[in-house]
């Protein structure tokens, strides 16, 4: 009896790339199972899994489970195995998938089958047929049973053996094949689902992560992968590097591991990892919700770029150097020389001295426990002595020793990392010391204790926020230092005797007051790993001028100006303009808002409602523009980013010709219609003059704080200098890094500066950068004047109009120390 419609899903476990991909576990179940569910979507007479001989016995399960039939055939020739099931079936028509392939798109499969068969009912002969467009790893190939046969019986080429398609596809002169550009509901190239690598499948593992999360079931529609696919925690996904070297403590291990479960991200544990314990620790927090598959021993490959954090406590340059190579670099609590290879520095526990300044400092990010101490204590009846879970300088002995004898009545219990047995000779009980491994939830468990011995860390925070007493004991002069910073009770290093923990004990410090819980009374409870999915979302940038070589991406080449909790402002080492590096803020849209509610905001007025006084101004740089003579006679000016059109009005008033050019659909109506002046709702330079404006060729070009909004200058500029005539002028104002604010206050001057100016302009470097797209500077004019916010007013409280308000006026004029700045510059060349 002849089968009509055969799926046959194509499958072996012996691939080299990634061995035994099929049987993956990706949401609790085999990648095939997932391919399975798909392929039953598709309407058909038999469903198959082809496979081979040593497969068999382990597919053949997973088979039975999901209600395909499982054939053995030849290992290697894998056209064979196709051509010996087909013929066992008699099959018509085949829809072959592959079992690396769990995110199909089964609507897409349907309308290509329904495609296929039509064309043949039409009698148009069609042996092959295959969407094209579709995401790498979703699509499928429709074949004719008799022609794939006659197909095998004519080719003895091995890779027509090995990938059957090409037995028809590439043997067009005998067979006709059809590749059909998808409808655009599935058409997306760029997309990749396809299960063959190591990486590959950890973005597997992300759609599913990301659609369980929405408790959407699979086998998921079009849509539906499409959304995880375009999300940025599939595009951008976020892969914590702790420290798993012997001697650096376990706490970023944990913290990471916490990390990971709030976030979803992957956590790279390399195989060359020396920490000890390391399967236990893992363990317990797959107890609480970490995913098994979130452990990964290898970092994702360029097809599937991370963004990494780092929380090493002090990076390598070749580390450093290594990880800035990824999609981002966020690091946390970064103490090393080589911090300006991150694109954001997040530190949580307080540090001591660092030169340099971090996004965001944050102390509300430690997990401050949830149990906490209703009464201080003066009367240590319960001690706990834990150093960490390495304690590489070996003092927790010493340490429960000698508290032993100060607190001879009192119950000490020590942590010992790694084997008990070992340290303490086979004895679990010294005394009123009692030995213990690590406890699990120690947070919760610390404010069982009237006083807690550790180092400076994450249980020092915690314990201090449980409202124990808490004595650190120094295991380098660094945690001496910030254990006096944050005024802890501490043992210097070296001076572990019973004497000095005596006198420790009676520090006016021994109940320290955590940053931690400070900072958690001013906010609602912080989670790390939220925190960190949300900065993983922004992004990188290079320099608008210089755009994207490869020696622009080395961080050390271009160095760090600023950071805030925002963004990272670099200067570039080419051409050097200042430009925002990187940003965790959405892209502002220009529209009827920006020029209504975000501008009265600011200014206290809508756009329309200053218009007037922005025409002002604008008249004044037409006169400013007419001094300086643009050579020609048609007096053409083309307004870039004319908004509402105050300066089409100015110059029209000056009698120049105006157009313009906006991205704001409702300005550049009202500047046609109101105004009565040519405009073209365009995005520069994406424009053609010539057909907007019958025109080549301006006399003016101008830009009143639009520069500052493009993210590629390089292409805008190299624009502007082709529409305007040899000897013509270039206007533009933007804000001036060079200005009072930026003079007395860098970081706040960009911490203030709007999200979405990319590039920030210092008069003083201009030139450089204007004279490499053929413009010489002709006149630069100092504008924006505030003497409010020069320290000397600030501090006097001088009034306006004041004697001091005006010397201060005059001096910051005669300095140029305006916020903002214009530049008026001639084409040369």
């Amino acid at each position: 009896m002849k089968t009509k419609r055969t799926v046959i899903v194509q499958c072996r476990l012996s691939s080299n790339r990634l061995p035994e991909k099929a049987i993956k576990l990706l949401g609790g179940k085999p990648v095939l199972a997932w391919v399975l569910a798909s392929m039953h979507k598709i309407k058909a007479d038999r469903y198959f899994v082809a496979t081979d001989e040593a497969s068999y016995p382990i597919l053949k399960k997973i088979c039975d489970e999901n209600d395909f039939e499982c054939f053995a055939g030849d290992l290697n020739n894998v056209l064979k195995r196709f051509c010996d099931l087909i013929q066992k079936v008699k099959g018509e028509t085949i829809i072959r998938a592959t079992a690396d392939n769990p995110f199909l798109f089964y609507e897409a499969v349907e309308a290509s089958v329904l495609e296929f068969e039509e064309r043949n009912k039409k009698k148009l002969t069609c042996d092959y047929l295959t969407y094209t467009g579709l995401p790498h790893g979703s699509g499928v190939e429709i074949f004719n049973g008799k022609s794939l046969l006659l197909a095998a019986s004519q080719t003895e080429d091995p890779y027509d053996q090995e990938h059957v398609g090409p037995a028809l596809y590439n043997h067009k002169d005998k067979f006709n094949c059809e590749f059909i550009k998808a409808p655009s509901r599935f058409y997306h190239p760029e997309l990749r689902t396809t299960i063959d690598t190591y990486s590959d499948y950890l973005r597997a593992v992300s759609i599913v992560n990301y659609l369980s999360e929405k408790n959407i079931k699979e086998p998921y529609s079009t849509e539906q992968i499409l959304e995880a696919c375009t999300s940025s925690y599939v595009q951008k996904p976020v892969v914590f590097v702790p420290s798993v070297k012997k001697g650096q403590g376990t706490g970023h291990l944990h913290r990471c591991l916490k990390a990971a479960i709030d976030s979803k991200g992957f956590v790279y544990i390399p195989k060359a990892c020396t920490l000890e314990g390391v399967p236990e620790l893992i363990n317990s927090y797959c107890e609480v919700g970490l995913n098994e598959l979130q452990i990964i021993d290898e970092l994702p490959d360029e097809t599937f770029k991370p963004v990494i954090v780092t929380d090493t406590f002090s990076l390598t340059e070749d580390e450093a150097k290594a990880y800035s190579n990824a999609r981002a670099l966020i690091s946390i609590d970064e103490g090393s020389e080589f911090s300006n290879y991150s694109d954001y520095l997040l530190d949580i526990i307080p540090s001591y001295k660092l030169e340099r300044k971090a996004n965001l400092s944050d102390a509300g990010f430690i997990e401050v426990p949830s149990n906490v101490r209703k009464e201080r204590k003066l009367e240590f009846k319960n001690i706990l002595v834990c150093l960490g879970g390495e304690d590489p300088a070996g003092l927790t002995i010493p340490a429960a020793n000698n508290l032993s004898k100060i607190y001879p009545k009192s119950e000490i219990k020590a942590v010992i990392a790694g084997d008990i047995e070992k340290v303490t000779c086979g004895k679990t009980k010294i005394d009123n010391i009692e030995f213990t491994g690590p406890i699990e939830n120690l947070k919760e468990k610390l404010y069982e204790y009237d006083l807690v011995v550790t180092h400076y860390g994450l249980t020092a925070f915690e314990a201090a926020a449980a409202g124990c007493a808490v004595l650190l004991l120094g295991t380098s002069k660094l945690h001496e230092k910030l254990a006096e910073k944050y005024d802890f009770a501490f043992v210097p290093q070296h001076e572990l005797t019973e004497k000095k923990m005596r006198d420790c004990l009676l520090s006016e410090n021994i109940f320290p007051v955590s940053p931690a819980t400070q900072a958690r009374n001013e906010d609602a409870r912080k989670s790390l790993g939220e925190y960190i999915n949300k900065v993983a979302a922004g992004n990188r940038m290079c320099c608008p001028v210089c755009g994207t070589a490869e020696e622009n991406q080395n961080p050390f080449v271009n160095p760090v100006v600023s950071r805030n909790a925002y963004r990272t402002y670099r200067r570039c080492s080419e051409c050097g303009l200042v430009y925002m590096s990187f940003t965790i803020e959405p892209e502002k849209k220009y529209q009827k808002a920006y020029f209504f509610e975000d501008y009265k905001k600011q200014y206290g007025k809508t756009y329309k409602e200053d218009f007037d006084n922005i025409k002002k101004e604008c008249s004044r740089r037409i006169g400013i523009i007419t001094e300086i003579k643009p050579e020609g006679n048609s007096r053409n000016v083309l307004d870039i980013g004319c908004a509402y059109g105050p300066f089409l009005a100015a110059a029209g008033e000056g009698n120049m010709n105006p157009f313009g050019t906006d991205i704001s659909d409702d300005a550049v109506d009202y500047v046609k219609k109101e105004l009565h002046y040519p405009a073209s709702c365009t995005a520069f330079p994406n424009i053609d003059t010539v057909s907007e404006f019958g025109v080549s060729h301006f006399d003016v070009v101008t830009m009143w704080y639009v520069i500052e909004h493009f993210k590629n200058l390089d292409t805008v500029l190299k624009k502007v200098n082709s529409i305007i005539k040899t000897g013509g002028i270039f206007a533009f104002s933007t804000p001036s890094a060079e200005g009072v604010s930026a003079k007395y206050n860098l970081d706040n001057f960009y911490t203030i500066s709007p999200s979405d100016h990319y590039s920030v302009w210092e008069p003083s470097r201009a030139q450089k950068i204007l004279s490499k797209y053929g413009f010489i500077i002709e006149k630069i004019v100092s504008t924006g004047h505030h003497p409010e916010r020069f320290p000397s007013i600030k501090k006097s409280e001088a009034k306006k109009g004041s004697l001091k308000w005006k010397m201060v006026d005059k001096y910051s004029r005669m300095m140029n120390l305006g916020d903002t700045v214009e530049i008026y510059c001639r084409k040369v060349r």
